[in-house]
């Protein structure tokens, strides 16, 4: 189980998306959420908010977790997921000029 801590100290939303994996939103704001778990893939941080979310590590590879404002992806709003025991079965090619935008 992996835990991790969002917090929005920006002036606008962010939709934080992570790739691979569905995660449990366990508190807002400090307080823990109460009644059905709250699964999701995505999930929007409005600014001054804070949100603690859990996943389960069971889907071995590389994995972005990004702000799905695509614009601030670029400017580095990125994170990512990696298993120590994962070995990719390609090697990326950076000398080819990927610009996804």
């Amino acid at each position: 189980m992996v835990k991790v801590t969002i917090v929005n100290n920006t002036d606008v939303d962010h939709p934080m998306h992570l790739h691979g994996h569905f995660f449990y939103v366990v508190a807002r704001n400090g307080e823990a959420i109460s009644g059905s778990p709250i699964k999701k893939e995505t999930l929007i941080v409005i600014p001054e908010e804070s949100y603690e979310i859990v996943f389960v590590a069971e889907n071995h590879g590389n994995w972005m977790f990004h702000c799905h404002e695509l614009h601030h992806a670029s400017s580095g709003m990125v994170a990512a997921v990696h298993y120590y025991d994962f070995e990719p079965v390609f090697t990326p090619d950076f000398t080819i000029p990927n610009k996804p935008e």
